[in-house]
């Protein structure tokens, strides 16, 4: 009888430590106050459910998950990378994630966001960012110094070279963190390479080879006499605080940083605009993608709860939570953002500017290994300004590994 009891007093106990909580892993640190209000707005509608959100190191989470899920040790929801993509596919093909749109009502996407988190027929995730990226500056130092946006790439440089005379550091770069130095590349071959060039790449009429690849690595590297110094040893945490406190004018970053430098400097005048192609007949273009969406785990523990939050991330109420807080664009349709002019140019160009041709996140490059954001020019790009490789030997880098998988681009 005491055992019986000593068993029915520990399964209590088991239950009582799951009812209610659901555990959320992200990588973003700055999304810890929308759980925050998404709680209250579930505990309003009569959801007695606690939201226990952690957040990691973007180098760091993606490794973390797939050990915790494969040992089933991982949280309820996780946010997941957008497809196509080999991490979240691996981790659908082994049933680590689950299918949602069974339960929850996902007319409020558009069916590019929808395509991102589907995998034959089954949705894996409630997409919850659309995410553009460029060079964000800092409008009084434009002001102050004469300078307007720049309509070309040598207007991009005469620009930096006037910042620079000025004494204020051109452009801060984070050459710690190889996957931003990724970005960069991408955001520039967009307006520089063009998307036509992409579109050819991908189809194997061009390869990475053509001089016009290997131009860009050039202009990229000559563009480091206007980085600050030292600046292979710095991080997008560093760049935030020097870009928010007026050490730098301009920086190659995204709309997620927006929040952040706000934070930390509610003064400061920030201003966007896209890389500038070569020459002013040419359209500017900004690489815009899903960031990334919130998935229901195997190892989920709290099921019911963990799924209202889920149907709850759908709605246009989560998305203007979470532009609100995080003044990102959200990606269900019908939620209303900040009234911000920077949020409402950015919105502009992700609707009438996006490259539709892209080789970083969300393009068929990085959907095998060698990859050419993870094995190409993350590693290449660190090299590249580290003065230990060339722009040609970068090019010849990424002809060489994606020319092993990817047919367009084989026997060239």
């Amino acid at each position: 009888m005491k055992k019986f009891l000593l068993l029915a007093l520990v399964a209590i106990i088991a239950v009582s430590a799951f009812a209610g909580k659901v555990t959320i892993w992200s990588w973003r640190t700055q999304d810890a106050k929308v759980w925050e209000e998404v709680e209250a707005a579930l505990k309003s509608k009569g959801l007695d459910i606690t939201i226990e959100y952690t957040a990691f190191a973007p180098t760091e989470y993606d490794s973390k998950v797939a050990l915790a899920l494969q040992t089933g040790e991982g949280p309820d929801i996780v946010y997941s990378r957008r497809l196509p993509g080999g991490r979240t596919q691996v981790l659908i093909e082994n049933g680590l994630y689950l299918p949602i749109d069974e339960f929850t009502d996902m007319s409020n996407f558009p069916q590019a966001a929808l395509n991102s988190v589907t995998w034959q027929d089954k949705v894996y995730g409630v997409p919850f960012a659309v995410q553009v990226v460029g060079i964000f500056y800092n409008k009084d130092y434009y002001e102050e110094f004469g300078l307007e946006e720049p309509a070309t790439w040598d207007e991009l440089v005469a620009n930096a070279e006037v910042i620079k005379n000025k004494g204020i550091t051109p452009f801060f770069l984070y050459g710690k963190e190889a996957w931003a130095l990724t970005m960069q590349h991408a955001m520039c071959g967009v307006s520089v390479l063009g998307p036509d060039w992409i579109k050819a790449l991908t189809e194997g009429k061009t390869n990475f080879l053509d001089p016009k690849f290997t131009d860009l690595n050039k202009r990229l590297n000559d563009l480091k006499v206007y980085y600050q110094d030292g600046f292979m040893g710095n991080t997008t945490v560093d760049q935030d605080a020097a870009f928010a406190f007026g050490q730098a004018a301009m920086v190659f970053y995204g709309a997620w940083g927006y929040q952040t430098w706000k934070d930390l400097n509610p003064d400061l005048n920030v201003g966007y605009f896209m890389v500038p192609p070569l020459t002013e007949d040419q359209t500017p273009y900004a690489y815009t993608y899903l960031d990334g969406a919130i998935a229901l785990t195997s190892n989920v523990k709290n099921l019911e709860d963990s799924k209202e939050i889920i149907k709850f991330c759908a709605t246009p109420e989560f998305g203007t939570i979470f532009a609100g807080i995080t003044y990102n664009i959200p990606a269900v349709l019908g939620a209303s953002i900040p009234p911000d002019p920077l949020l409402e140019e950015v919105l502009d160009v992700y609707n009438n500017n996006a490259s539709p041709w892209v080789y970083w996140v969300g393009s068929v490059f990085t959907t095998q290994k060698p990859s050419l954001y993870d094995d190409v020019l993350s590693p290449g790009m660190q090299a590249l300004y580290a003065g230990q490789l060339t722009p040609e030997g970068l090019s010849q880098m990424a002809q060489d590994a994606i020319s092993q998988w990817y047919p367009p681009l084989m026997n060239q």
